[in-house]
């Protein structure tokens, strides 16, 4: 009997050390929060995010205990209302540290090592990048995007590779799927049949998929029609009056077409910076003209006053089913250039790209 007691003891024992061997013990701490502050450990269950325990900040720390999980990430937030803030980690058995200070950091097992190497490489060509984009391209006439590019190019690559390198681990499976379309990567569509398949059925990644199936098609014809010329159409312009597109083409220069609509920030935010550039092309041979693709002939009029739009706008009522006889273009903004011949030079244009391609035709 007292035999059977000890044994029954030690199996016990060995329990007990098999449950806290598989725990994560997670340790965080947050800078420039009140200690109160509620702290909440989360996860994704059916999209929707899921609070599975609650602590509040003690000395600006708080901690959790969990079962480990290699099978999905986790969550924590901090609960503020002038400075709500979230970081994902991984519940990879041992201590996981978390900090909340100008940024966030996580460590302590491999993977949450590893992701954190992920964040801060992507932080820093970040940071480069914005520097670069302040120094020689933001409010300049003439922007040398040349390091812009190659810098935008080095964050493509990186994450990219990292993603794929690491797609059969949760840390790699989680940000490629968090994080599709991001960046553009151009060899996604041939990529796409080696992923595994739960990442392949994720709704997120099956979204991205359809969406560039549908990108690479109009993207081949609008490669097609460089070159070709346009057909001449007629629209009415803001006072109703019908206008042709060929009385816009300059005899000697170019013609650029904006595509935009009164429900479109990102286009009309554009509309100060084109008028710089068109005030240093225009006596050059730049002719600017709009397109609107409004439904509504009162919504277009009354944007146009509203944000005092200088350039001559048009408006296609079919909501761009015309112009994409000319154009088929797949979202606004989308700029395109033309010759005095009436022969699209290049699509999908905004300010900085179109500063490229008219620095490279005028050369001055």
């Amino acid at each position: 009997m007292k035999q059977q007691i000890v044994f029954l003891a030690l199996f016990l024992f060995s329990l007990v050390g098999c449950s806290k061997g598989n725990r994560v013990n997670v340790e965080g701490s947050c800078l420039g929060y009140q200690d109160g502050t509620f702290i909440e450990l989360c996860c994704f269950h059916d999209d929707s995010l899921v609070v599975i325990q609650r602590d509040s900040l003690v000395d600006g720390c708080f901690c959790f205990d969990m079962d480990e999980n290699h099978d999905k990430a986790y969550y924590v937030s901090i609960i503020d209302s002038v400075n709500p803030a979230r970081g994902m980690f991984f519940a990879e058995k041992g201590t996981v540290n978390i900090a909340f200070d100008s940024t966030y950091h996580v460590s302590g097992t491999p993977m949450n090592d590893l992701y954190n190497t992920y964040l801060t490489e992507t932080r820093r060509i970040e940071k480069l990048g914005e520097m670069e984009y302040y120094r020689s391209i933001e409010g300049k006439d003439e922007p040398d995007t040349s390091v812009f590019d190659s810098l935008l190019q080095v964050f493509t690559d990186y994450k990219v590779k990292f993603q794929l390198d690491n797609i059969h681990n949760i840390v790699g499976k989680t940000t490629f799927i968090n994080e599709i379309g991001s960046v553009y990567d151009p060899n996604f569509l041939e990529i796409y049949p080696t992923l595994p398949e739960e990442v392949k059925a994720d709704k997120k990644v099956q979204w991205y998929y359809e969406l560039r199936l549908d990108m690479d098609r109009k993207q081949k014809e609008l490669d097609a029609k460089i070159g070709t010329k346009i057909k001449d159409m007629e629209f009415p312009d803001v006072h109703g009056v019908t206008r042709k597109l060929s009385s816009f083409i300059p005899q000697n220069g170019y013609l650029y077409i904006d595509l935009w609509s009164s429900g479109c920030a990102p286009c009309i935010a554009e509309f100060p910076e084109l008028e710089k550039t068109y005030s240093q092309y225009e006596e050059k041979g730049l002719n600017v003209l709009l397109i609107s693709i409004d439904k509504n002939m009162d919504d277009f009029q009354t944007a146009m006053k509203k944000y005092q739009i200088k350039f001559t706008s048009l408006i296609d009522t079919t909501e761009g089913e015309k112009v994409k006889e000319n154009f088929p273009f797949s979202g606004i903004p989308h700029g395109i250039l033309i010759n005095s011949n009436g022969e699209i030079l290049a699509n999908q244009l905004h300010n900085t790209l179109l500063k490229k391609k008219l620095m490279e035709l005028i050369k001055e």
